[in-house]
């Protein structure tokens, strides 16, 4: 197991240098996010805040919340291909013969 998690954990991997980017890139936007909405909240408490300073709080966070939506989806199809890789490792080393593996060690010796 932990040959396969070194395995992927290989940062040359451009699948997974794209998934990583995409984390770095979503961790900030999703706290954003949240004190965007936060900010519309406490508008919408304040009986003196104008209403149209309430909507634009509102679609900011909305804005936002389309470009979390637009990286989550793109994460999203990038683990798929992922895990499918993962997958498509299992079966390569599953159908390995052992004489493939004896053949190897007697090379090396």
């Amino acid at each position: 197991m932990e040959e396969k998690l070194s395995l992927y954990s290989n940062s040359n991997d451009p699948l997974l240098k794209d998934i990583r980017v995409l984390i770095d890139i979503l961790t900030p936007l999703v706290s954003s996010y949240r004190l965007l909405v936060g900010g519309a909240d406490e508008f919408n408490r304040i009986t003196l805040a104008h209403k149209s300073d309430l909507e634009d709080a509102i679609k900011r966070a909305d804005d936002m919340g389309d470009i979390i939506d637009v990286i989550d989806e793109k994460l999203k199809a990038l683990i798929k291909n992922l895990i499918k890789s993962m997958d498509c490792y299992d079966e390569n080393i599953i159908n390995i013969q052992p004489s493939m593996i004896e053949k190897e060690d007697n090379d090396i010796n």
